[in-house]
């Protein structure tokens, strides 16, 4: 009898989603990195609503940040899965030249990196749901 052992990678559900989740930061960290903001604005959902910013809001926010800096760092990244919603938490760098010009402590600062949400079998930024500031 031959007994055949799979170092097979099983993970949890939890443990996809949350892969799929620092998958995405990651594409988005690059994104802003090659200027793509097609790219970010992907993983944000239509109905995306953040203290009463919309995804038209987020769009511009978005465009400023790319003029203004020339790189983002995203590091400290804690996923708190809550079903088919999520909350992440991270710091996030804006830099130029080597230098960190601003830092958010989210989702305190800003957050709109930080509320997703599972939908139609993708995660994608919700925003806190918050119709006002």
């Amino acid at each position: 009898m031959i007994l055949v052992i799979c170092g097979c990678d099983i993970s949890t559900p939890e443990e996809a989603s949350e892969g799929e989740i620092e998958n995405a930061l990651a594409a988005i960290e690059l994104a802003f990195d090659l200027d793509n903001i097609d790219d970010i604005m992907a993983f944000y959902d239509e109905d995306y609503l953040h203290n009463g910013d919309d995804i038209d809001d987020v769009l511009l926010d978005w465009e400023i940040r790319i003029n203004d800096y020339q790189g983002m760092e995203l590091s400290e990244i804690d996923i708190e899965l809550d079903g088919d919603k999520t909350t992440v938490r991270l710091i996030r760098k804006f830099i130029n030249n080597g230098v960190i010009m601003v830092e958010y402590n989210d989702p305190e600062d800003n957050g709109d990196l930080s509320y997703w949400q599972l939908r139609e079998n993708d995660w994608l930024i919700r925003g806190n749901e918050v119709t006002g500031k």
